[in-house]
């Protein structure tokens, strides 16, 4: 049954951006009873068709699922109510989602740096901060790991074997169709995730720092990656195909991408070293 746009007291369905996050944070980004950050508002009492306003205390998130249950009368909005009141993603630190991700190689795109069969696309001093994994079967899926931090070095997002995980105690985390928006601050985006079933996945923009390194890119500019030195890589337009490790961030410099296997390739339409800003 199609839902209604205006209710019986000529209340819009659309809630206003501002009640939205408060909303989000109150529940800490996900469903209340599950956790998933793939969720609608739910007003829970009064419904919504008996609902004068939309007040935040008397709205909630629920995933599809939990949501179906209501509807279906197999789970009260007395039970509801009462899981409102410490969410699921409160407990737990974190709500979480799943990527779809295929069984051939996705396009890994982190501004206008692009990878497609590359097991390591970015290693700062040592360690993959994103990195994709072969299936362990035929029938298996390729496996995303991440860990995404902001500009201070904390912790915003962590993909694990294609399930992200963000933070409950973030500012703002935001689950719009295929778009993941994390932001610091009302106007401050840190971090910006789009996914594109099966085959590809978008960093779209993110400022962050990994021991001492910053990394910042937007979608369609460069990537720029700040060492400690103050030594800078820009580089606009990087296609890899075909590699154990894209970029590699050392201490002191930057190696670009190494072990190539059979049909491996790198492309980039510009690149650049400097130093300090």
């Amino acid at each position: 049954m199609e839902k209604q746009n205006v209710n019986k007291h000529g209340l819009q369905r659309g809630i206003d951006a501002p009640i939205k996050r408060d909303i989000r944070q109150k529940c800490g980004f996900g469903c209340v009873k599950c956790g998933s950050a793939v969720y609608q508002y739910e007003h829970v009492d009064p419904e919504f068709n008996d609902a004068k306003e939309h007040n935040p205390n008397q709205i909630v998130l629920l995933c599809g699922g939990c949501h179906d249950l209501v509807t279906r009368g197999l789970l009260s909005k007395d039970t509801i109510k009462t899981l409102a009141l410490n969410p699921k993603c409160k407990q737990t630190g974190f709500s979480f989602g799943p990527f779809d991700i295929g069984t051939e190689p996705p396009e890994i795109i982190v501004g206008t740096y692009r990878c497609k069969n590359v097991k390591t696309l970015i290693s700062v001093h040592g360690e993959s901060i994103l990195s994709v994994n072969p299936p362990e079967s035929e029938t298996a899926p390729f496996s995303i790991n991440a860990l995404m931090r902001d500009r201070e070095g904390n912790e915003l997002l962590r993909i694990e074997n294609n399930e992200w995980k963000s933070k409950s105690d973030n500012w703002d985390v935001e689950v719009t169709g295929r778009t993941i928006t994390i932001r610091k601050k009302l106007g401050d985006i840190a971090l910006v995730i789009r996914a594109d079933p099966p085959n590809k996945l978008t960093i779209v923009r993110m400022e962050m720092e990994y021991n001492g390194v910053k990394i910042s890119c937007k979608e369609n500019d460069n990537i720029a990656i700040t060492n400690p030195n103050g030594t800078i890589l820009y580089t606009n337009g990087m296609t890899v195909v075909n590699y154990e490790i894209g970029l590699n961030i050392r201490e002191n410099g930057f190696d670009l991408p190494s072990g190539g296997g059979p049909g491996s390739s790198v492309s980039m339409d510009y690149f650049r070293v400097g130093g300090r800003k």
